[in-house]
């Protein structure tokens, strides 16, 4: 009985996706493809069978608890963050991990405790201001490797993303060595990237500057973050390297660009945070 009921309402959860992504405009493109009203053969919803609507006995059709989270994956996808940084939350990044009585090197008198929650609660404000329509100053997040600074960027990004806002997360690295490697062939999709991430509401720069440096590279980001200062668009980045590093590696007016995009903000710990459930263990 039930089965012939889905049956029966497949054409009428098509014409009511239909109809919402007309309604909905441009915002269809913006997350990806709508979740097809066929079930899908594998890994299928057991509510609603991949729909993303659930048939009500009235008739009418609601959505389907799992059609936030299909549409939230799209987004990550399209935002390219790595399955490992789409569980990373502002929930789940843990304080504990950060010493309470230990003064932090360079934390101005506070404790490693101390920094890690006010680079907490500003990554926090940051997103709640872009929620609200805002385009807030952004943050570096300085400190060395494994201090939790990927995390909190992860975390503002999955945040934004829940919402609606348009995300781009970038591992500069890796972008810089696709952006090289494409630029050999026709060259439009390295374009296309390149323009978003010029262009898109809130740009994620994550491990910036532990790429090599040519002329190059350095023109790349050049172009971005000036094109960003210039529009006012929020930017969050992360590095491992102190600020006479990074002048060296991005040049002064790079540098000059990403501090007038993002706040400073000291992210350290007495010891690598990926480690530390290991020497538990």
């Amino acid at each position: 009985m039930m089965r012939r009921k889905v049956a029966a309402g497949v054409d009428k959860l098509t014409d009511i996706i239909n109809d919402e992504v007309i309604a909905a405009g441009g915002a269809a493109e913006a997350w990806g493809n709508v979740p097809s009203a066929v079930p899908a053969d594998d890994g299928a919803c057991p509510i609603c069978g991949g729909s993303g609507f659930v048939l009500l006995q009235d008739g009418t059709a609601k959505r389907c608890a799992c059609y936030a989270e299909q549409r939230l994956l799209l987004a990550q996808k399209e935002a390219r963050l790595q399955p490992n940084l789409r569980r990373m939350s502002f929930g789940n990044f843990d304080l504990s991990c950060y010493p309470s009585g230990i003064m932090a090197p360079g934390g101005k008198g506070q404790t490693y405790y101390q920094l890690a929650r006010e680079a907490r609660e500003k990554t926090i404000k940051c997103c709640q201001e872009v929620i609200k329509g805002g385009r807030p100053r952004g943050l570096l997040l300085l400190g060395q490797v494994g201090s939790g600074k990927t995390h909190l960027a992860a975390a503002a990004a999955n945040q934004l993303l829940r919402r609606g806002k348009r995300v781009l997360f970038l591992v500069v690295p890796d972008f810089l060595d696709e952006l090289r490697n494409s630029f050999g062939s026709e060259g439009a999709d390295s374009q296309r990237l390149l323009d978003k991430a010029k262009r898109t509401e809130v740009l994620v720069l994550d491990d910036l500057g532990t790429h090599n440096m040519s002329d190059w590279t350095r023109s790349v980001l050049f172009s971005v973050l000036n094109y960003r200062v210039n529009e006012g668009l929020t930017t969050l980045a992360t590095s491992n390297l102190d600020f006479a590093a990074l002048q060296e590696q991005l040049g002064t007016r790079s540098l000059s660009r990403l501090l007038s995009l993002c706040e400073p903000c000291l992210l350290v710990s007495d010891c690598d945070i990926r480690l530390r459930g290991l020497e538990k263990a």
